[in-house]
Formats: C-alpha cells, sequence, structure tokens
C-alpha cells in the first residue's frame, strides 16, 4: 500500500511540475507574440463561422452606388461618371422627406465638382435643409488639406478632456498628422465630419474599431459613431472605451444588410416628385440610419476583415454602428482567466498518461492518451466557438499549445522511464501525425497559413487570340498536345527570366516577377520576356498554324506596380497568387491589344522601370487610355527591340507625330497623317477609324485630354 501510494504521489509530482513548466514557456511564448498569427485566422475562423447566426440591425439601411446605378444614370441621364453630386443632394432630399434618423456619406468629397460651383452648393444646401448628414474627413500626413480644424465647419461633438491620450496611437496627434476636409461648401454644411481613417491589426486585417481619434483638443468620432451625433442622440462615453478599440463582430457580407442601389433612391425620388408611384416609399427609411457608399468595379475602396479580404470599406463603419446598436461586440477575456485556461488545458495533456501508468493499463494506455487529448482539443475548440458566439473571445492558442506540450512533455519523460511505454508511444504515433508533416510545419510555420504581403511587382497576362475557334477545329488530344507545346514553350522563357507563374486558365498565362524572391529589374525582366515569347512564337507560328488550322498569334499585356501576393484560397487548400489593382490592369491591358492591332503592350510604369536599368529596349507610345473599370487614364506602350525600332523608324516616328495631333484634338490633320501610314501600321489604320468618329461626333472639346475611352475588356 506504501509503495502505491509512493507511486501516486510520484506520478502526481510529474504532472504537477508539467504543468508548472508549461505554463511558464506558453505564457514567455505568449508575451513573445510568437501565436499572435494562427491566433488571428482561429479569430477569423471563429468569425466567418458564427457570424450566419447573427442578425443585423433593423435601424441601418445601406445604399450603394453600384454598377447597375451607373447604367441607370448613364440610359437615363447622360450622367457619365462623377455624377453631378446634385444626385447626391436628392438622395438627401429623399431621407429628409422620409424621415431618416441620418445620412453618412463614406466618400470624400476634397475636390470641386467637374459640373461647377452651383452643383456642389445644390448638394451643399440639400444636405444644410435636411441637418442630419454625416461628411468624412481623413487623416493624412502626406496629402492632408488642414491642420487645425475649420472654424466654419461643424464642430466635432466631443473635447478631449477627459482621457487625453485615450484614443492616441504612434502619429495620432495634431503636431504630426493633418485632416483631409471635403470642400468647404460640402463640410460647412454637415451636421458631423466623422473620421474615416482605418486601423488595422499588422496582417492589415480590420478587427477592432476606435469610437474616437484624438485631433488637438477634440475628439473625432468614426463615421458610424458620428450617425448618433447627426441623429442628436449621444454617442459612446470615451472614458469607457477600449484604449485599443472594440472587437467587432461582422456580417457575413454587406449582403447582409440588404442593400439598396442609389438608383432605386433616386427613381422613387423624382416619382414623389412627379406625382406617381415610387419604387420604394421614403416613410420606410423613417428614424433608420443611413450609410451611402460607391461599389461599383473601380469605385469602392476595400479592406481586409476576418469574413472577406475585399470588404467594402463603408462596410466596417456599417458594422461598428450595429455592434453599438445591438451592444454586440466582442469581449476578450481576461488576463487571469487566459492564466486558468492554460493550467487546465496543460493539465488535461499531462493527466492522462500519468493516469493510464496508475491504472496499468500499458498498451493501452498511448492510444487512450492520445484519444484523451484530441478529445480535450476538440471540445476546447468547440467550447471556444461557443463562447464566441456569445461575445466573449477565449485565447485558443496558449490553451492548445499547453494542451499539446505537456502532453508531449508528459510522452518524453514516459519514454525516458518506461521502454515499453515508449514503444507504445512511437507505434501509435505513426497513426496519427505524417512525419513530412511535422518536419513541415517545424521548418516553415509560417508558409502554411493564409495571408499576404504587399510587393512591387510586375504582371504578365497573355492570350492567344482566337483560341475558342482554334478548339473547336480540334480533337482534345489534339488540342491539348498542342497547348502544352505551346505553354512549354512560353513557361521556359518566363521562368529563365526570373518570373513566377501565377496559374495557367485554358491558352492564358498568368505570371509575376518579384515574388517571393525579390527582384531590383523585374520590369526590366517582365518587358524582355514578353518580347522574347513573342519571338519564340514567331518562330514555331508555321507549325503551330499547321497543327491549329488557323492563324496562331499571343496578346500580351504587362504593368508594374503594387499587389497583395501571398498564400491565398481557403484553410484547406491555397495558392501563391497576386490580388489588387495593378493586377487587374496587366490583365485589361492584355485585352487592350485588340482595339490596336498590337501584340504586345505595357503600361508607362512597366516602360520606366524596364529603362531604370539600361536596357536596350525601345517603346512606341499607343494611347492614353481610360480602361474598363478604372476612371484615371493611363499611357500604354508597344514595347520592341532597337532593331525592330530601327527597322521600322520611319512609320514609328510618323505615328508618334500623328498622335500628337490626336492628343491635341486636331482630328482632321491627325487623321490625314495617320492615313498616309495605315496600310503598314495596324494601330495607325485604327486610329484612322476612331479620328473619322470623333469628327462625325466631335466630344467636348473644353475637356478633351486625348483620351482613348476602351469599350471592352
Amino acid at each position: 500500500m506504501g509503495k502505491e501510494h509512493t507511486r501516486v504521489k510520484h506520478h502526481l509530482i510529474r504532472v504537477a511540475s508539467i504543468v508548472v513548466l508549461c505554463t511558464v514557456v506558453v505564457l514567455l511564448l505568449e508575451g513573445f507574440s510568437l501565436f499572435q498569427r494562427p491566433e488571428n485566422m482561429l479569430y477569423d475562423s471563429r468569425m466567418v463561422r458564427t457570424a450566419p447566426s447573427h442578425r443585423p440591425s433593423d435601424e441601418i439601411a445601406v445604399i450603394l452606388l453600384d454598377q447597375d446605378s451607373l447604367d441607370w444614370a448613364q440610359q437615363e441621364f447622360g450622367w457619365s461618371w462623377p455624377w453631378p453630386r446634385s444626385a447626391y443632394g436628392d438622395i438627401v432630399s429623399y431621407f429628409n422627406q422620409g424621415g431618416a434618423a441620418s445620412v453618412a456619406f463614406d466618400v470624400l468629397f476634397t475636390e470641386p465638382s467637374v459640373y461647377g460651383p452651383q452643383d456642389d452648393e445644390a448638394f451643399a444646401q440639400a444636405c444644410a435643409d435636411y441637418g442630419r448628414v454625416v461628411q468624412t474627413v481623413y487623416f493624412d500626413t502626406i496629402q492632408g488639406n488642414a491642420s487645425h480644424w475649420n472654424e466654419s465647419f461643424p464642430e466635432p461633438p466631443l473635447k478631449n478632456e477627459k482621457n487625453p491620450d485615450n484614443f492616441s496611437t504612434a502619429g495620432d496627434s495634431a503636431t504630426t498628422e493633418n485632416l483631409l476636409f471635403p470642400i468647404d461648401s460640402i463640410a460647412a454644411s454637415a451636421a458631423v465630419l466623422g473620421n474615416i481613417t482605418g486601423s488595422s491589426d499588422w496582417d492589415k486585417v480590420i478587427r477592432r474599431a476606435k469610437a474616437y481619434r484624438s485631433f488637438q483638443s477634440y475628439l473625432v468620432p468614426t463615421l458610424g459613431v458620428s450617425s448618433f451625433f447627426a441623429a442628436g442622440e449621444e454617442g459612446p462615453d470615451p472614458a469607457l472605451e477600449p484604449v485599443e478599440g472594440r472587437l467587432l463582430r461582422f456580417q457575413p457580407s454587406l449582403e447582409s444588410y440588404v442593400p439598396y442601389s442609389a438608383g432605386q433612391i433616386l427613381q422613387s425620388y423624382y416619382a414623389i416628385l412627379s406625382g406617381q408611384e415610387p419604387l420604394l416609399e421614403s416613410e420606410m427609411f423613417q428614424d433608420m440610419y443611413v450609410f451611402f457608399g460607391f461599389y461599383a468595379p473601380g469605385l469602392f475602396d476595400i479592406c481586409t476583415t476576418p469574413v472577406s479580404t475585399v470588404y467594402p470599406g463603408v462596410g466596417v463603419h456599417i458594422t461598428q454602428l450595429d455592434n453599438y446598436l445591438q451592444d454586440s461586440f466582442l469581449n476578450p477575456v481576461s488576463f487571469p482567466m487566459k492564466i486558468t485556461l492554460v493550467v487546465v488545458l496543460a493539465l488535461l495533456g499531462a493527466i492522462p498518461l500519468s493516469l493510464g501508468e496508475i491504472l496499468g493499463l500499458h498498451k493501452l494506455n498511448v492510444l487512450i492518451s492520445v484519444a484523451s487529448v484530441v478529445i480535450s482539443a476538440l471540445l476546447f475548440v468547440l467550447l471556444s466557438y461557443v463562447a464566441f458566439n456569445g461575445g466573449f473571445v477565449l485565447p485558443m492558442m496558449p490553451p492548445l499549445v499547453a494542451l499539446l506540450l505537456s502532453f508531449f512533455s508528459a510522452m518524453l519523460v514516459s519514454y525516458r522511464q518506461e521502454g515499453r511505454q515508449r514503444r507504445y508511444l512511437k507505434s501509435a504515433f505513426r497513426h496519427y501525425l505524417s512525419p513530412a508533416v511535422i518536419d513541415t510545419l517545424i521548418a516553415h510555420p509560417e508558409s502554411l497559413v493564409l495571408g499576404g504581403e504587399r510587393r512591387h511587382i510586375s504582371i504578365f497576362f497573355s492570350d492567344v487570340q482566337g483560341f475558342t475557334s482554334i478548339s473547336e477545329g480540334l480533337s482534345p488530344e489534339e488540342l491539348t498536345s498542342l497547348l502544352n507545346d505551346y505553354l512549354s514553350q512560353m513557361t521556359d522563357i518566363l521562368l529563365e527570366s526570373g518570373g513566377t507563374i501565377d496559374k495557367y486558365e485554358g491558352d492564358a498565362i498568368i505570371a509575376f516577377w518579384s515574388a517571393p524572391v525579390e527582384l531590383p529589374d523585374h520590369g526590366r525582366r517582365a518587358v524582355e520576356a514578353m518580347i522574347r515569347c513573342q519571338e519564340k512564337l514567331s518562330e514555331l507560328r508555321p507549325e503551330l498554324e499547321q497543327r491549329a488550322g488557323r492563324p496562331f498569334y499571343m496578346r500580351v499585356g504587362i504593368n508594374t506596380g503594387d499587389a497583395v501576393v501571398g498564400n491565398m484560397g481557403s484553410s484547406s487548400r491555397f495558392d501563391y497568387t497576386m490580388l489588387g489593382d495593378s493586377v487587374n490592369l496587366a490583365a485589361r491591358l492584355e485585352g487592350l491589344n485588340k482595339q490596336f492591332g498590337t501584340y504586345s503592350m505595357c503600361s508607362a510604369a512597366s516602360k520606366e522601370e524596364a529603362q531604370e536599368f539600361g536596357t536596350e529596349l525601345c517603346f512606341r507610345e499607343l494611347a492614353r487610355v481610360a480602361v474598363v473599370g478604372k476612371k484615371e487614364a493611363v499611357t500604354v506602350f508597344e514595347p520592341m527591340t532597337a532593331t525592330e525600332y530601327a527597322g521600322r523608324k520611319a512609320i514609328l516616328e510618323a505615328f508618334s507625330q500623328a498622335l500628337q495631333l490626336f492628343y491635341h484634338g486636331k482630328f482632321q490633320e491627325s487623321l490625314v497623317a495617320f492615313s498616309a501610314i495605315q496600310n503598314d501600321d495596324a494601330p495607325a489604320a485604327h486610329y484612322v477609324a476612331k479620328c473619322q468618329e470623333l469628327l462625325e461626333n466631335p466630344p467636348d472639346m473644353s475637356r478633351w485630354e486625348g483620351v482613348w475611352v476602351a469599350t471592352s475588356k
């Protein structure tokens, strides 16, 4: 009996030692923020899975200027982008008539209207008449247009007196940052100016939001909180707000709020004015907090949230207000509770082995212990999801690591003390853990998680002209063989130049340079690879055309700029790929070749970076183009070798002179100049047609900037 008591006491001391040691180690690892990345992933996973169980507030209405609205306005009124601001004034008047609590615009009206001062005044007057409109300000050191609060603007509703540092972060004070205000008339007509400056965690994901931001002697409320003040209500008490902000509970998407389109609102307002039946009665928005934002491709700002990597920015402000209305913010547990969870899970990891040894289970000891740890982990994960759904955020990584660490520690001790049990454990592990997976986790744990980083890269998009027609004339086997041979040759060139193949989409190739390995001369590499691919295709063309039964040409578009590059997809399957406006522009340039009869095209950014590294390449300026989905025009070029340029020098110089005439709106003179070379130059032939079109339908020359508006992607 005494021996048995001693044995039990020995096991209890061993368990206690393991638990204390593992708790200390885990807390140290936590202190060095080593769990932050996986903890964020687990947090985001819980948000995604629990979001559908929470209904959005019925007091919020979302109005989006989407593509349908743009199409309707173009058809009904001939409005191009941007819309006249009087249209926004009509939207405000509609909600004024309906008695909405407030209207918040997630739009920066920092420039005067292109339709003239009266357009801004019409919008400002509608806002002033309503008296409950929230306009935006943005904290920006570089582009801010004011270092102080204009006395003619509505003063922020709260002073920064109780906790002057409560809402300040690095670079948050008035001495280091300016504010970007709307134009004076619009700012002065607002009831409140709300801050839309975002703040994200270190991984660029927005999970929390502050109610106020400090500026001089003011506390500037966020756009969501400003809706309270605009409606004449009290906002959250600054003294009760956490310094780091509150954790937001997101809806699955902005669609959860069943948004209305700006076109529907305007149609309803104009119907009311004309005495007709509106699509939407304005009274249905009575006492509702209304948010207005852009949602058309290329217009709205996007951010990364736990529920989406492309979440509309206005959705963050809506979410914050929703959380205040429903008191649905998430609350992290206290530090003592975190320690308690770590200790309990460490106990659950260390006890099973010792208990099995005490009970003499022997061969079944390891299997039962592993099963016990797995069940403990699953139950804790389930508990964390239940708590998350109820509004409490339990830390997952520290307790789970404590569970596994204590289990493996107990197993190691057991191996050293019990040879038989060591063999049992080793046998059991082969059934549960893959050695390859373990090695990968140890060597590169960061490579197994979702996420990306902003990189400056060059992007390549290519497509085979008329590939659909080619594929229709070949058998599946012939098509596969043809495509594989073509893609192999192009891929070899791209890889030799240091490029990374993103993906193949049928006959299309998508690639980029300077990720994952940084290449300072990626612009040069990309343009030279484009030319080498075209040269190689010229060599292969006779054979490929014989096999395809049709002409075989490739169109290529290249752009250089910032993009998010990294592992993207689901938690179980993801690809190393890229996202961003720069990527979209490269894709547009590939298709834009069709409108100029060219096969190679690059942006000005790619041209400049290629020439920066002393390349012998030459470039022919093709046009200033407004591509589909982009407001601002981009200048595009056709790259070529110095030899090719010398051989076509006379035609290219004539084209350049004709292009300058076109830029200056001298369509008749440019038509004559382009006509002289159209038989020898495809872009010139396309400009002949464009000049004839402009002569028949002259544009407004007061606004002419020589921009070729792309008609398709």
